[in-house]
């Protein structure tokens, strides 16, 4: 009998363990990152304490309008955010999938770029998602003085041009361009600096002409025009080239910068590129989201920062958008009706 009783008395312990167990296993708790952790009943994210937006250089529209998305972030959502100044478009790609910024502003061309590891990328970043396009166009300006002699863009050959910063947007531009005029960059003695140290290098006279990828009006070049108005001059792209390059070239579209906006003698004929925002697609659905909503919801804000964002509207932020966007961004442009 007490033998019995005592097996019994096993049993009912063995029951006992094994239920605890079950139920340990129900409300697991999975680690995702250092610092934070997602629930399988809750699905929650801790949001990180510090964030960082990739531009480019101060002589630009993107450092301006990335300031300001940092702004809005950093008070709207209560985390920390800085806008970085980059070599620009093309490195900010290569920065989200290292991991050293999470959001990041580029053209529509590279992100296409990236994520497919096509020139100037060697391997896919496959980290690279979008959260906004028509954020402004990366308009080709070249700018020179009247004084060099150089009255067309096939008069660079052999002249010293400034391309931007390494690993900026301006350079594979230019060389699509120059492409067309039948020549490229090692034809011409390539500089690479900021677009306001290239205005300078331009005003001293060690180079004769600087390109420059950004959205009317770049600030460097206001700056040019404000101390060497008469003598500055902004190229134009031939009729012939855009229409080559719009037909080449499915993400370059034909643009004409009235003659006020630099106060030119004429009016400039270029071609832009669609810039856009991007993400890292390991950046939570939840955080996106909210990113997403605060940037529409303060979009006066994003459009006063530089002239260049003035056009951004919430129904063309998904519109035609080159990759894939971040499901967190795609949840609030459908559930605000900006998608179907």
């Amino acid at each position: 009998m007490k033998k019995t009783l005592y097996m019994l008395l096993v049993l009912i312990l063995a029951s006992s363990v094994l239920t605890a167990c079950g139920g340990n296993q129900t409300s697991k708790v999975n680690k995702v990152s250092e610092g934070s952790t997602v629930s399988e009943e809750n699905k929650t994210v801790e949001k990180p304490k510090f964030l960082t937006i990739g531009t480019a250089g101060t002589g630009g529209a993107y450092y301006p309008i990335g300031i300001t998305m940092a702004q809005i972030v950093t008070e709207k959502l209560g985390i920390d955010t800085t806008a970085q100044v980059t070599g620009g478009a093309t490195e900010n790609n290569s920065l989200i999938e290292a991991g050293t910024v999470e959001m990041g502003i580029t053209q529509a061309s590279l992100a296409y770029a990236a994520i497919n590891g096509k020139a100037p990328y060697d391997s896919k970043l496959a980290s690279v998602q979008g959260i906004m396009t028509g954020l402004s166009k990366g308009t080709f300006h070249v700018v020179t003085l009247k004084s060099t002699g150089i009255k067309a863009i096939e008069d660079l050959k052999g002249k010293t041009v400034v391309l931007g910063p390494a690993g900026g947007a301006a350079i594979t531009m230019a060389n699509e361009v120059f492409g067309e005029y039948g020549f490229t960059k090692d034809d011409i003695k390539p500089s690479y600096v900021s677009y306001s140290d290239g205005m300078s290098a331009l005003t001293d006279g060690t180079v004769d002409a600087v390109v420059v990828q950004s959205a009317a009006p770049a600030s460097a070049i206001q700056e040019l025009a404000a101390t060497r108005a008469k003598d500055m001059l902004i190229l134009s792209v031939k009729d012939e080239i855009v229409q080559k390059m719009v037909e080449k070239y499915p993400y370059y579209k034909d643009l004409t910068i009235p003659a006020d906006v630099y106060k030119t003698e004429s009016d400039i004929r270029t071609i832009y590129v669609p810039n856009m925002v991007v993400c890292s697609s390991k950046l939570s659905d939840e955080l996106v989201y909210d990113i997403t909503k605060a940037f529409f919801e303060n979009l006066d804000k994003i459009k006063g920062s530089n002239a260049a964002a003035k056009d951004l509207t919430l129904e063309g932020a998904a519109e035609g958008c080159p990759i894939d966007i971040h499901p967190g961004a795609l949840k609030y442009y459908k559930e605000v009706g900006a998608i179907k």
